[in-house]
């Protein structure tokens, strides 16, 4: 891990429903004022540097604007690890040596569309006059430096706060049709054949004449007997359904709380399917850890999608392929991933809205990059 950073330095990440306070801590700098054996941190003391940290970054920080306590937010702390390929990871080892011992500190806040922050920074690490605090927004990337005289940051978005809208799905169309109007044919030939009888035989035969006038009458009322089904949708239509619901579903992981996703997801995914597509969508954009910052998806492109009717239903069965981007920032460093996917998705038709109504994964391909981002430091 390249020691480019002084012992403390801080990172606000605004997503369009997250605010993330992060902090990088070099424990090498404490190990003083800490009491930290020289040599190595084993469990013990590992878990004394983990408690130590989370009480000086809670303690050292004051977020004036959006006025927000740091018992509103959710504190995560571990020992982690660079990796040039996958970037930070947990650090698992049963002793670090205190030189190469880093701590990342994340305090995520379930706050939408923050136009501005006004934040006082006043933790620094010993012999350090200085912490860097570094700003990413919406593809917006800026740097400040903050001392104990001068410890405000003020950051301000210059496009506004940016949330993925909703993308439009075709609705249902439905078309009227008449099963039986063929039987105008079988109706005229009972009346013809019921009048024949009767002039030839009067009313000797009544009952055998009335049989068929009322058959003739029978389908007669079964011709103006109307069904309603589903239109299949074109082929156009088919790709901007299947777009459409693919990109709703993942919109619905910008959320931070599970019960505003699944209020989202309810919008596209039907019955049962909802914890299930919760559930596979959620492992695959989280990063190398559990419970950490989730990648968020960008761009969906459908690069194949084609249809086959369920046998006695309205439901289609689409065969698609498509590809994810997306990024997540995390202690400076940008996880990019690519996602490649094949799956057949059961398109179902509830009132006049399509829904997933079922979704069998074929094949995933991932590819994972990470860029250090470079923010323009002012002081």
């Amino acid at each position: 891990m390249t020691r480019n950073f002084e012992a403390v330095k801080g990172f606000l990440n605004i997503r369009p429903h997250e605010l993330r306070i992060e902090a990088l801590v070099e424990i090498a700098a404490f190990r003083e004022s800490w009491k930290l054996p020289e040599a190595g941190l084993d469990g013990i003391s590992q878990g004394v540097a983990l408690s130590l940290a989370r009480e000086a970054m809670v303690a050292g920080f004051d977020l004036v604007k959006p006025k927000l306590t740091n018992e509103e937010g959710d504190l995560d702390a571990k020992f982690i690890v660079f990796d040039a390929e996958k970037g930070f990871l947990e650090d698992k080892r049963e002793l670090i040596p205190i030189e190469e011992a880093v701590i990342g500190l994340s305090l995520s806040f379930d706050r939408s569309l923050i136009e501005a922050i006004e934040l006082d920074w006043r933790w620094l690490g010993p012999r350090q006059d200085r912490v860097a605090i570094e700003i990413v927004s919406s593809g917006e990337t800026a740097g400040r430096f903050v001392t104990l005289e001068q410890p405000r940051v003020i950051w301000k978005s210059e496009s506004g706060p940016k949330a993925t809208p909703e993308t439009p799905v075709p609705s249902v169309k439905r078309v009227t049709t008449f099963p039986f109007q063929k039987m105008n044919v079988a109706a005229a030939v009972f009346f013809m054949i019921g009048i024949t009888v009767l002039l030839r035989t009067g009313k000797k035969n009544s009952a055998r004449v009335a049989v068929f006038f009322l058959a003739g009458v029978a389908m007669l009322f079964l011709v103006r007997l109307e069904r309603e089904s589903v239109k299949p949708p074109a082929r156009e239509e088919l790709e901007d359904t299947a777009y459409g619901l693919l990109k709703n579903i993942y919109r619905a992981f910008e959320f931070t709380q599970e019960s505003a996703i699944y209020d989202a997801l309810e919008k596209s995914i039907e019955g049962d399917l909802l914890e299930r597509v919760y559930l596979e969508i959620r492992e695959s954009l989280e990063l190398e850890s559990k419970g950490g910052p989730r990648v968020r998806v960008y761009e969906v492109a459908l690069r194949e999608c084609t249809s086959a009717n369920v046998a006695g239903s309205d439901d289609f069965w689409s065969e698609a392929e498509w590809i994810t981007i997306g990024e997540v920032t995390h202690w400076g460093h940008t996880h990019e991933r690519t996602n490649k996917y094949e799956a057949r998705l059961r398109l179902t038709p509830v009132e006049d809205v399509w829904k997933l109504g079922d979704f069998e994964l074929l094949s995933e391909e991932r590819e994972q990059k990470v860029s250090r981002n470079k923010a323009a430091s002012n002081e």
